[in-house]
């Protein structure tokens, strides 16, 4: 046969494609995700906000006007109520202070040590002070007000661990009840849409604030319907319902992704 009509078969490799995971986070997630990896991230940030209102909501309907959400309020009045000669409380506000830091303290070091893989570890933390605060409440029952105090520090430290719950490098991306940056976030954002900057990058602090809002609209129907007696019972369940659902909504690859070198 002649040498121009040899036809010579070259074996080929095929070159191997790789296909992202289709359950693992966007490389480029869109402007209006924010911090969340994508939309299911989101969902659970905007759960977990909820819960985060809710508690707020049991505490301050529980003991008439005690906010365990607000720490810059708290801050102040741990030196201003001194100066009315409200010496009790300013230390129970700067006590409440510093539970809410051993909060976020404990569920960081927890992150690390226990639950690397799994980032809803924070939440049973949270839920476990919630039915501490009801315990301790129903055992300090017509006791004086200084042990009456308790239930409320155990809902600082449970919020404290709770804003720990969305974090890149163990530094905390997105806070759940820190509304005052939400809002100076949201704030810049709309102007940087509008001003064709940055679009879009308002949604995540929008939803996020939105989830606070329901969490304190839902905690506050269930609340006043149950009592103010049974106020933290009642959160304590919700917290317990909210945990299973954020234990589906959390992804492991998440907790892989935030780790980074810890």
């Amino acid at each position: 046969m002649p040498s121009h009509l040899t036809t010579t078969h070259t074996p080929t490799t095929a070159t191997p494609v790789n296909r992202p995971d289709e359950h693992s986070p966007p490389s480029t997630p869109h402007p209006a995700l924010g911090p969340y990896h994508d939309g299911r991230e989101m969902a659970l940030g905007i759960v977990l906000a909820g819960l985060a209102g809710a508690m707020g909501a049991a505490a301050w309907l529980h003991t008439d006007g005690w906010y365990v959400t607000f720490m810059t309020g708290n801050t102040e009045r741990m030196i201003l109520e001194h100066a009315k000669g409200e010496h009790v409380l300013g230390i129970s506000a700067l006590t409440t202070v510093l539970v809410f830091i051993l909060g976020v303290m404990v569920a960081t070091w927890a992150r690390i040590r226990w639950w690397r893989k799994s980032r809803h570890g924070a939440t049973v933390l949270t839920t476990g002070a919630a039915y501490l605060a009801w315990f301790a409440d129903v055992a300090t029952e017509g006791a004086s007000d200084l042990f009456g105090v308790i239930p409320v520090l155990c809902l600082a430290f449970g919020l404290g661990a709770l804003n720990t719950s969305v974090s890149r490098n163990n530094q905390v991306a997105m806070p759940l009840s820190y509304v005052t940056g939400t809002l100076v976030k949201m704030g810049q954002g709309f102007a940087l849409h509008m001003a064709r900057v940055s679009r879009w990058v308002w949604v995540s602090q929008a939803v996020t604030y939105a989830g606070f809002l329901g969490g304190i609209l839902t905690g506050a129907v269930l609340f006043v319907s149950a009592g103010t007696d049974d106020t933290l019972a009642v959160l304590a369940v919700l917290c317990t319902l909210i945990t299973l659902a954020t234990w589906r909504l959390d992804h492991p690859l998440y907790a892989v992704k935030d780790a980074g070198k810890a």
